[in-house]
């Protein structure tokens, strides 16, 4: 399976990249939803995107709104469609009526699931692999009850908190996620740096 990476920060592309060619997985990498489609319009190799919520100039349901019309071919004639999988952090799903219609509308034109930031990678490559495979989805059922809570959570009750504590809470539990990315793709290097100076 090829994969594409949509994120803006690199950051978070080159950790996803190393840790699914841990998996065997080829991965291209985009850091806007332009980038994405030019690739998706000239690489059918693509199986599947792996896109954050927001992108420069566009969200991520623009680029599967885009990347839908792309007809894609081979020898064998028309290919698949693309898997669509979201990447999210907890507040996009709760923080904000927005935020969580975003999401409903994500799973209502085809994303296949959504995946809360920092991505479990054992995760994300089960189900990848199970949208490779023809039977049913296990992982995708078994990840209900985590979607609910992230679409379905009662809206913050403006009452109880200013919208300034509010964006400083969003802002810390995602830099929280991007230090623990970070963290994963140093360890990666090292252990790579390790091996390599060991041989």
């Amino acid at each position: 399976m090829k994969i594409l990476i949509v994120d803006e920060i690199g950051f978070i592309r080159q950790s996803l990249t190393q840790k699914l060619a841990r998996y065997d997985f080829a991965t291209v990498a985009a850091e806007s939803g332009e980038e994405a489609l030019a690739i998706l319009n000239t690489d059918f190799s693509v199986d599947a995107v792996l896109t954050s919520l927001f992108l420069p100039s566009m969200n991520a349901i623009d680029l599967y709104k885009a990347a839908a019309k792309i007809e894609r071919f081979n020898d064998e004639g028309v290919i698949p469609p693309l898997h669509f999988y979201l990447m999210v952090t907890r507040e996009h799903g709760t923080s904000s009526p927005k935020m969580k219609e975003l999401t409903r509308e994500a799973l209502a034109v085809g994303f296949r699931d959504l995946l809360v930031k920092p991505i479990d990678i054992d995760l994300l490559v089960s189900k990848l692999e199970s949208s490779s495979s023809n039977g049913p989805d296990e992982e995708f059922k078994e990840s209900h009850i985590a979607k609910k809570q992230l679409v379905n959570e009662p809206a913050i009750d403006p009452k109880k908190i200013t919208n300034r504590i509010d964006g400083l809470v969003v802002m810390k539990n995602s830099l929280h996620a991007l230090k623990k990315e970070m963290c994963e793709s140093i360890d990666i290097l090292l252990e790579q740096v390790s091996q390599n100076s060991s041989k």
